[in-house]
């Protein structure tokens, strides 16, 4: 065992606490400790890991603020002492418990990562000592702390190397982009508390958010929101498909490990879940609208004109366009456009308005009404082209005259959500 290692691992033995399984360390007059917060997979229903928070006691044990242990290391070498420290005895308490089969959560200091190396090695002597495998740590970086964008691909690959996985901290906070989610390819992104706040009271951060998790998991990382606190936020983190949640709802800071892997508030969340997710085609706006929708469909394959199938379904409130595209997915002549749409339509987007032999290939309610001929299709919500306006897609595969053609039709969203 080296001799830092060794210095670390003696101010957490003078300060054990007899028979309660759980070490302080001795820093500065105070008595660190140990926190553990629980972060839950939705999917599984259970903890998948723990997240170590340092908290600071005085001698009497009565708690003390946490910047209080902060203030104390000022220059570059305190601050990797007190990082060290803080990541030994979590491994310590952590360890310990004898938790198997989950992972350890790590916070490292953004110095301590770029100029850690030039006290010495530490972190892998410190899994050897305790013989935790590496692929049980996750190592928290917050990207947007370093701004050497070669130091923090290189701290992101030291990491990689020794077998841990690694986690971009506070996303969404700050400065940070998607550039550098591409580049290091971090194993999981921990989305800032900022983020689920947002969404909780703002309808267009709400639409935004699932796009965000997807965009992340199509670069080929995990997401976790966390700090999610209430029943709302909780609901809208399984709304946007991440994968793992961290937050005051699910489980508070502990100097112990849950005894109960498994969540029931997740499973009251599930039940819910699927009572207040029925399909939207089933609400009443938009089964009259469907059901002029289907009419339509009808007339047109009986050889109709779309200006006269259309009449009735562009008379409901919400409807705002029809079109026809090809098998190409180029629109058949010009939209017919609802009478109540036609004064309001903003001329901002005027160049855009006409959509006669514009190409929609690109578009899901194409490619989903030509794989499920005769099915109608919805989308989620979307910006028009069209209006500039948050809109969904119903769409139907039709063959008029043998012909394959899609019907396709606009609803206003603010109507029909």
């Amino acid at each position: 065992m080296n001799r830092i290692l060794m210095d670390i691992l003696e101010l957490i033995e003078d300060a054990t606490i007899p028979n309660m399984g759980h070490s302080q360390a001795n820093y500065k007059g105070m008595r660190l400790s140990s926190a553990f917060q629980p972060i839950f997979s939705l999917s599984h229903c259970r903890v998948v890991g723990y997240e170590g928070l340092i908290r600071a006691f005085d001698e009497q044990q009565q708690a003390l603020p946490v910047w209080r242990i902060f203030e104390q290391a000022i220059t570059e070498a305190e601050i990797v002492e007190l990082d060290r420290l803080s990541r030994a005895l979590h491994m310590h308490n952590f360890m310990q418990q004898g938790q198997a089969g989950q992972w350890l959560f790590l916070n490292i200091n953004p110095q301590v990562i770029v100029n850690g190396r030039h006290y010495g090695q530490f972190f892998q002597d410190l899994l050897e000592h305790y013989g935790v495998p590496p692929s049980m740590v996750v190592v928290e970086i917050i990207e947007g702390a370093i701004e050497d964008e070669s130091q923090l691909s290189e701290s992101v690959q030291f990491y990689k190397n020794l077998g841990c996985l690694v986690a971009i901290d506070d996303f969404g906070a700050g400065h940070s982009n998607f550039e550098r989610i591409w580049r290091l390819s971090p194993d999981i992104v921990k989305l800032d508390r900022s983020m689920i706040t947002q969404a909780a009271s703002t309808a267009v951060a709400r639409r935004v958010l699932p796009g965000v998790v997807s965009l992340i998991h199509e670069a080929g990382s995990l997401v976790l929101i966390e700090g999610v606190e209430t029943e709302q936020e909780a609901i809208i983190a399984m709304d946007t498909d991440v994968d793992l949640v961290q937050g005051y709802y699910f489980g508070r800071p502990a100097p112990y490990l849950l005894q109960e892997t498994r969540s029931e508030s997740i499973a009251k969340l599930f039940q819910g879940y699927r009572q207040s997710t029925v399909p939207e085609i089933r609400h009443q706006k938009m089964q009259d609208a469907v059901a002029a929708f289907l009419k339509a469909s009808e007339q047109l394959e009986a050889g109709a004109p779309l200006s006269g199938a259309v009449q009735a379904l562009l008379a409901i409130p919400g409807v705002d366009r029809c079109y026809l595209l090809n098998q190409q997915g180029v629109q058949i002549g010009t939209s017919e456009v609802a009478p109540s749409r036609r004064s309001i339509m903003s001329v901002r987007y005027q160049p855009l308005a006409d959509g006669s032999g514009a190409n929609w290939i690109r578009r899901p309610y194409l490619r989903r009404a030509l794989g499920n001929p005769g099915e109608v299709q919805m989308t989620r919500p979307y910006l028009s082209i069209a209006t500039g306006e948050l809109c969904l897609t119903i769409s139907i595969a039709i063959k008029p005259m043998g012909v394959v053609q899609v019907l396709c039709c606009d609803l206003d969203w603010d109507v029909s959500a």
